[in-house]
Formats: C-alpha cells, structure tokens, sequence
C-alpha cells in the first residue's frame, strides 16, 4: 500500500482509486507530531501527555459512536471498522480546490453550510471548522467529512461554538482562507450557523 498523507491520529494508505485505509498512528509519532507543531511542548510534558490523550479519546468516541449509530455514512465517506483501521472513501481535500474561481469557492461554501445542516439533522457536528483539510470531494462530487474524529454530540457545545462564532477562531479562517473568500464565509456562516436554525434541523431525520 502507498501511503498518501496522514494527519495527528492517522496515517492514510492507498487502497485503490476509490477507497483508502486510516491506520491509527504510534503515540511515539504523535509526541513528534505535536513536537513538530510546537517545539515548546517539550518544555511541558504533562501538557503534551494531555494533549495527546484528548486526541485519542476524541478519535476513539467518534469511531465507537460511529460504528453504534446508523447515520448516513455517505456523510463520513461510507467508513468500514476494521482491526486494522478505518476503510474510507477517497477524497480531495477542499484546500486543492480553494484559490481558483471565486464563484466555485462561494458554491462550496454554499454545500458545506448545507452539510454542516446534514450533520445537525444526525445529531452530530464537526467542532474544528478546518475545512479545507478536513472536508473533501469524491469522484462523484460528495462533500464528505474526511476527518470524522473530532466531532460533538452535544447540542450544547454546538450551541456555544454558535455563540462565539467557533467556525471564526479555526485556523483555516484565521490563516489559510483565500483573501477574497473571508467576506462570503464569514456572512454565509453567520446567518445560517445560528441557534434558530440549530433548533430547526438538529435530529429533524
């Protein structure tokens, strides 16, 4: 197998053209990992032990709840649960397709508003609002949750992330978001990511 990326939890392989295999990443790589992000955790080994813990209960609660709920996996890229990792389809990360035509890039941030509504009606929500790297498109133009692993089942939070305008303080948005994109995202989020509509579609199947 080809390994193709890998992020914190995972390592990515190749299975075919469509389907890839996420194997759970050695701790020791993590610790480097998150090393390599910031330098300075070393001076911190508690708060770095910490750090990677959450990490690992987060992906471990989202594996258990996916494979327990019957949400529609079309959502999460059709994953299987197997001993050796999570089998997922393939997908192009959006950071690919940002930067090219603006009226493209306002149309997916039209569909991940609808995703993200998608997800509410499941009773669920991404929490990191990174979509560039944590979002893809199939071969047949899906937008997916590549990264499913860092999600809430709790409306609260949802509701708290809505307040302070989460999607705002992601590092996509603060750093990475295309100049021209900043102003459509930004209004797009906060008319439609609203306490209102949270209470309209959450569990609404």
């Amino acid at each position: 197998m080809k390994k193709i990326g890998g992020g914190l939890q995972f390592d990515v392989y190749e299975l075919d053209d469509a389907r890839v295999l996420k194997k759970p990443k050695k701790k020791i790589n993590q610790y480097l990992i998150y090393l390599k992000w910031a330098p300075w955790l070393i001076f911190f080994p508690w708060k770095l032990r910490k750090l990677i813990r959450k990490a690992n209960k987060d992906r471990d609660f989202a594996v258990n709840y996916f494979s327990k709920n019957k949400a529609p996996y079309y959502l999460i890229g059709n994953p299987k649960f197997t001993k050796e990792g999570v089998i997922q389809d393939k997908a192009a990360p959006l950071e690919r397709l940002f930067g090219k035509v603006s009226k493209s890039n306002e149309k997916l941030i039209d569909k991940y508003v609808k995703f993200i509504y998608d997800c509410w009606r499941e009773g669920f929500s991404d929490r990191i609002y990174n979509i560039d790297n944590n979002f893809g498109l199939t071969k047949n133009n899906h937008l997916v949750l590549m990264d499913f692993f860092e999600i809430t089942t709790d409306k609260n939070k949802i509701r708290e992330a809505i307040k302070i305008k989460r999607w705002e303080k992601a590092a996509w948005y603060k750093y990475r978001i295309p100049r021209k994109l900043k102003k459509y995202y930004q209004k797009k989020m906060g008319a439609n990511l609203t306490e209102k509509n949270l209470n309209k579609y959450w569990g609404k199947k």
